[in-house]
């Protein structure tokens, strides 16, 4: 009898060990969890952009027709309005026209006429008028995008990068990463630990170094601050500025470059011409007399008598 009664005791002993022992497990892990929650919800940084910068679209254009391509009107067309758009920003887009497939004709808008359709001639000009739709590949960056260059030109200005062998972007200094520093050439041919002070015609007069002094070569990516478009009589230029910083440090950089343009605004108003300044207002600034307009005041006044 005294043997079973030490055997449940035993038993009933264990059990509550593992009791104790998997309550202590879940708390523990409950804590753990929160912890790591948490700690992500601090450390994890912003999810970048995944959008795509190209784009394919349907779009109609209404143009004209030579009367050399009457005969082929669609090829003529095409040769001789589509096809010189192609790597060129285009502005009705907003983008960059890379390619276009299934071109066809039609009397109005998205249509497709098939083999017999009518162009429209006005009044007594030689010209026919007809809609070309086409499928479109277009190259739209957007601001906020994430985007990758191969670095093709470093001086202590700025980064240069070359997006898909077509692109140019351009990436300021003060928007590189803050552990990245350039070496100078001088301070290049100094050092004997690294290519025993020979330098290349390709480093022109320097390049940057990462955080873990390599230099800064081949595929960088970055996110695109801003977007600007050129154009001249024939062909339109799309130039990308970009950004290495993250969106906080991102932001006060453009506070303080705001205060900047507000203070240069200040000065420069106070500096051209003064309280006779076209537009200029009073300031409660004290204005020095001018000895030129006392003296010009003193003849006039002795002619006067």
């Amino acid at each position: 009898m005294g043997s079973e009664k030490r055997s449940k005791s035993e038993k009933k002993g264990k059990k509550r060990k593992r009791e104790h022992g998997e309550d202590g497990h879940k708390s523990k892990s409950k804590k753990q969890k929160k912890l790591r929650l948490q700690m992500g919800a601090v450390e994890l940084p912003s999810v970048p952009s995944t959008s795509s910068p190209f784009h394919l679209q349907t779009s109609s254009l209404y143009l004209p027709l030579a009367p050399i391509s009457q005969k082929h009107p669609l090829e003529g067309m095409c040769a001789e309005h589509i096809s010189p758009l192609i790597l060129t920003y285009y502005p009705p887009f907003n983008g960059v026209i890379l390619s276009y497939s299934n071109p066809r004709l039609s009397e109005k808008a998205f249509g497709n006429d098939g083999a017999e359709y009518l162009l429209k001639n006005i009044d007594e000009y030689a010209v026919s008028w007809s809609w070309v739709t086409a499928e479109f590949l277009l190259f739209k960056p957007e601001k906020g995008a994430w985007l990758e260059g191969y670095v093709n030109l470093q001086n202590q200005g700025h980064l240069g990068l070359v997006c898909w062998n077509l692109f140019n972007a351009s990436i300021e200094a003060r928007r590189l990463p803050p552990d990245w520093r350039w070496k100078d050439v001088s301070e290049l041919q100094n050092e004997g630990d690294e290519g025993q002070g020979e330098t290349y015609a390709e480093e022109g007069a320097g390049y940057y170094v990462d955080g873990e002094r390599n230099k800064v070569e081949g595929m960088v990516k970055f996110r695109v601050r801003e977007i600007e478009s050129s154009h001249d009589k024939e062909r339109g230029f799309l130039s990308i500025e970009g950004t290495m910083l993250s969106e906080d440090s991102e932001a006060q950089m453009l506070e303080r470059e705001k205060e900047r343009t507000r203070n240069s605004r200040d000065n420069a108003g106070r500096r051209l011409g003064g309280s006779k300044a076209l537009g200029a207002t009073d300031l409660s600034v004290p204005v020095e007399v001018d000895l030129m307009d006392v003296d010009a005041g003193a003849k006039k006044h002795r002619r006067k008598y």
